[in-house]
C-alpha cells in the first residue's frame, strides 16, 4: 500500500470517527430532550397551580423546538452513510481492479517471509 493511500485511509478514519462521535452526541442529546419533555407533560398533568403549569408547559415547548431543530441537523447521519458507502466502494474496488502498486507493494512485503528459515543465508 501506498503512502498516499495509507495516508488517505487515515484521513477517511479520523473523519468517520469524528462524524460517529458527533452523531451519537446528537443522540443522546435528543433522548434527553425526549425523556424530559415526557417527564414534563407527566408533571403538567398532575400539576394543580396553574402558574406552574404556565412554566411547565414553556419548558414542554422548548423541549419540542429544540427536538425539532435537532431532528433537522440529522444530515450528519446521510453525510455517515455517503462517508460508508465510499469507504465500501473504494475497498471493493481496490480488490476487484489491483493496481501494479498494490501487487509491487504485496510481493515486496511477501519476498522475505520464508528467506533464513531453513539455515540458508540470504
Amino acid at each position: 500500500m501506498s503512502q498516499l493511500t495509507e495516508t488517505q485511509d487515515t484521513s477517511e478514519h479520523a473523519q468517520l470517527a469524528k462524524l460517529c462521535s458527533t452523531i451519537r452526541g446528537k443522540l443522546q442529546f435528543m433522548d434527553y430532550l425526549v425523556r424530559a419533555a415526557v417527564a414534563d407533560v407527566e408533571r403538567f398533568q398532575e400539576e394543580p397551580e396553574a402558574g406552574t403549569r404556565i412554566f411547565i408547559r414553556q419548558l414542554i415547548e422548548m423541549h419540542a423546538s429544540s427536538l425539532s431543530v435537532e431532528c433537522e441537523n440529522m444530515r450528519m447521519v446521510g453525510e455517515l452513510c455517503g462517508q460508508l458507502e465510499t469507504i465500501i466502494h473504494n475497498t471493493v474496488n481496490s480488490f476487484d481492479h489491483p493496481t501494479a502498486d498494490s501487487f509491487d507493494d504485496h510481493q515486496a512485503s511477501s519476498l522475505g517471509a520464508f528467506e533464513g528459515q531453513n539455515g540458508d543465508g540470504v
